[in-house]
This record gives C-alpha cells, sequence and structure tokens, in this order.
C-alpha cells in the first residue's frame, strides 16, 4: 500500500457556541486526516455538527480549542485574508443552495471566481468555456442561471467551484433538493474529478445510497467522530501484517 500525503490534518477541534447564559458545544473533539485524493464521505443527523465542521475546515469559523493543518500551514495562523486566499486558490464549493450573480449570465457565472483572482475577461470567460464543455452544458452559457432547472443549475454550480483548478472540492449536500436522475449525474461528476482528475472530494450527505461511494466515510454524532472506515481499514491491515 502507498502511503498518501495528509491534505488536512483536524487535531483534536472543539467548537462551542455562547447563546445568552448558555453554552453549546457543536464539536467535541473531532480527529482526523484527510488523504490526498481522498474522496471522504461525511454522514449523520441533522445537528450532529457537520455544516460546523466544514465551516472550520475552509477557515470561515474559527474553532475554540484544536488545530487545522492545510498542507504544511496552521489555518487559523493565518490572517483572515490569507485564508481567503486559500479558500479562492485551493477549494472549489458546492453548497445545497445555489447563490448566483443574477444580473451575469451562466457563463460570467463560472467564471466569477478567475474574476476575483484578477485574469483577465478574455482569458477567464475561455477557461469557463473549457470547464463548460467538459461538462456537457456549454449550451447553457448564454442563460440565466434562475432560470435553469434545479439539476442544471448544481452542474453549473459545480463548474464554477472547479474553475479555478482547486485541489480540494468539498460538497454540501449538493444533491439535497435534486430528482434521483439529477443526483446520480452530479455524484458521477463528483466521482470523476476525483478518480481522472485527482482531486481531493469531501462530501456530506444525508443520501444512503451515496453512503458507499467514496474511499472514505466518516460517520459523525452527537459533535464526535462516531467512525472512520479509513482508521478501520488501516487497523485491519496492521492485524494481517503482524499475522
Amino acid at each position: 500500500m502507498i502511503e498518501k500525503d495528509k491534505k488536512i490534518q483536524v487535531a483534536n477541534i472543539k467548537k462551542t457556541f455562547v447563546v445568552g447564559t448558555n453554552k453549546i458545544e457543536v464539536l467535541r473533539g473531532v480527529t482526523f486526516d484527510v488523504y490526498e485524493e481522498d474522496f471522504m464521505v461525511i454522514v449523520g443527523p441533522s445537528g450532529c455538527g457537520k455544516s460546523t465542521l466544514l465551516n472550520v475546515l475552509v477557515g470561515l469559523e474559527k474553532p475554540t480549542a484544536g488545530k487545522i493543518i492545510f498542507g504544511s500551514r496552521d489555518l487559523y495562523s493565518l490572517s483572515e485574508d490569507s485564508r481567503a486566499v486559500l479558500r479562492l486558490h485551493e477549494i472549489g464549493m458546492v453548497h445545497q443552495m445555489s447563490y448566483w450573480i443574477k444580473s451575469l449570465n451562466v457563463l460570467e457565472n463560472i467564471a466569477l471566481p478567475l474574476f476575483i483572482r484578477g485574469i483577465k475577461e478574455r482569458y477567464a470567460l475561455d477557461k469557463a468555456k473549457e470547464i463548460m464543455r467538459s461538462m456537457d452544458i456549454e449550451s447553457l452559457s448564454s442563460q440565466i442561471p434562475t432560470q435553469l432547472s434545479g439539476g442544471q443549475q448544481q452542474c453549473v454550480n459545480l463548474a464554477r467551484a472547479v474553475v479555478t483548478n482547486p485541489s480540494l472540492i468539498i460538497a454540501d449536500e449538493p444533491t439535497g433538493n435534486l430528482d434521483s436522475t439529477s443526483s446520480n449525474q452530479i455524484m458521477s461528476r463528483l466521482n470523476v474529478l476525483n478518480k481522472e482528475s485527482k482531486r481531493t472530494v469531501i462530501l456530506v450527505t444525508h443520501n444512503q445510497a451515496y453512503w458507499e461511494m467514496g474511499t472514505r466515510k466518516l460517520e459523525m454524532r452527537d459533535g464526535m467522530v462516531v467512525k472512520d472506515s479509513n482508521a478501520l481499514r488501516v487497523k485491519s491491515e496492521k492485524i494481517k501484517q503482524s499475522s
């Protein structure tokens, strides 16, 4: 077995929110590693801390305690601006709901992250067209995103997430509002990005049909990781090697 490099190290992450006089522990000592080219599927009931964990992973929600090491960088030792630059260059995010600039068409919305990076308009639009061709959605270029079907919008959302060529894709319930056909298309594209483009993918989903699609399965409950399929696999391999 070839040991892959660690993409993210999550070390004893705790997150407590203070509401009035009450303290709510949302994350309670979460620890795991994400490796290069992992396809990690995170599952668990509503309210178990999945979305908060994603926000911590990408530098949006500072943990109460613990560390996130992204590559070789201590994420929360960076300034807020530096974390924003890291997200822009290295992380593509796909949410359950799509957020559009309504004055821009589909092509321009996909190119938006490149505009923000200061890429010249012609190059940014050419790159967006290239991504759309690869996903077979080029015919949607001139349309307004809000006029598309839910499945089409999520495909456009995914195209925008990968237009900057990020090494990590985080998808938070990307199929939650879609029919089964559209959901399967999104999952198929995420799988291609992982297997063929060698992107690391972290997926949060309630859909049991997709729980076993990844290379890793992380199960959360009550703010803690209760099962890590990779940890179980590594333990099993060590037992085999020693027997």
